[in-house]
């Protein structure tokens, strides 16, 4: 028996989405010298960088990239930056990833990240589930949806030109 997928969002539905998120966090954060983008993997560097790149056009402040790469057998998180991880003491850190679900992948995103006496760490995702096993909650959310368990969100940023989020 095949398995059907119906696109919850389009290209252009995402980088409308993708507007918003970065207006959201610019008027959330309009005070700060330096706002700190991190993407989680592949998915949510590439929404980090659309963000940031929405931000630069829209704001004067200082927008930092990191990649935060999660091993998939240990969820250990490893944290790539043109500047150095020290400057983090006292910044903001939006953390960005493609889908929350169990919130499970952001948790461990963010653990390293306490100890840096980070001022402020906010959460942005294209989507959110409703299926929490820890407390995560997303600050800037591109759309909310009730799903069941078997049911699985994918952004597919694989063809550039046709990004969209699909619910198989």
């Amino acid at each position: 028996m095949s398995q059907s997928s119906d696109i919850i969002l389009n290209h252009k539905q995402i980088s409308h989405k993708l507007t918003r998120l970065a207006w959201q966090v610019y008027e959330n954060n309009m005070d700060e010298a330096v706002i700190w983008i991190a993407g989680i993997d592949q998915r949510g560097m590439y929404i980090a960088n659309r963000i940031a790149n929405e931000l630069a056009k829209i704001s004067e402040q200082k927008i930092q990239i990191m990649q935060i790469e999660l091993d998939p057998s240990s969820l250990e998180p490893s944290y790539h930056s043109s500047d150095s991880m020290d400057n983090l003491n006292n910044e903001t850190i939006i953390l960005v990833d493609d889908v929350l679900n169990t919130g499970k992948t952001l948790m461990m995103a963010m653990m390293p990240l306490v100890s840096k006496k980070v001022r402020k760490i906010q959460v942005a995702v294209l989507a959110s589930r409703s299926h929490r096993m820890y407390p995560i909650r997303a600050d800037f959310v591109g759309i909310s949806m009730a799903t069941t368990l078997q049911e699985h969100l994918n952004f597919d940023n694989s063809n550039e030109a046709d990004l969209k989020l699909i619910l198989n």
